[in-house]
């Protein structure tokens, strides 16, 4: 991941991550890849998690969220992702604590992860939806997604990454299974498509 994604972010503000939540893989990989840059530069790094929990003892977020219900979001690999992080990292919990439906949520991540950028570049780990440059129509929902009003205001300073998976199985708000498309016309709403040949669900 690292040799294939480096060269593609090069001069880039913000690098938005798409993942499907609640798996065990894509963190653990994401982890690897942020302290290696984090040997030749600092930069922000952004989680799709509420703000309500940035002031919470780190080892009492996982119960906590274990207790109200977790999507993935929220997983035994991103709280060693976190602790895992060099000094010169600074992590950022940008999901809005209550909203009312999906553009609130749009909204509020995209003003969360652009308030950010200063002068440090700002990575953001998001849910596939969320990290698309493109609006999305899904079933008879019409998504202005965060990765679009970001790219609105920074235009091409902006890169957005899917992690396309084959096979496996996640946790979100259950055990689910992968299901592949190779053809996939979502894939365009990404500048790299990076895939993934199997996952496994997280650790609660």
């Amino acid at each position: 991941m690292i040799q294939e994604i480096l060269p593609k972010i090069k001069n880039k503000r913000i690098i938005l991550f798409g993942e499907i939540h609640g798996t065990k893989e894509i963190p653990i990989m994401l982890s690897n890849f942020f302290k290696y840059l984090a040997k030749y530069e600092d930069f922000n790094l952004c989680l799709e998690l509420s703000k309500e929990f940035q002031d919470i003892k780190l080892e009492d977020i996982l119960p906590l969220a274990k207790k109200i219900g977790t999507s993935g979001l929220i997983s035994g690999e991103y709280i060693e992702l976190i602790k895992e992080m060099p000094g010169n990292v600074k992590v950022f919990f940008i999901a809005p604590n209550t909203i009312k439906n999906q553009e609130e949520m749009e909204k509020g991540l995209a003003e969360n992860i652009l308030k950010l950028t200063n002068g440090k570049r700002t990575f953001a780990i998001l849910g596939n939806i969320h990290a698309s440059k493109n609006k999305i129509t899904l079933e008879n929902l019409n998504i202005t997604s965060a990765g679009f009003l970001i790219k609105q205001k920074i235009k091409n300073k902006m890169y957005s990454v899917l992690f396309k998976v084959k096979s496996g199985e996640f946790f979100n708000n259950g055990l689910k299974r992968i299901e592949y498309n190779k053809d996939d016309s979502f894939d365009k709403n990404f500048d790299y498509i990076y895939e993934l040949e199997r996952v496994s669900p997280c650790s609660l």
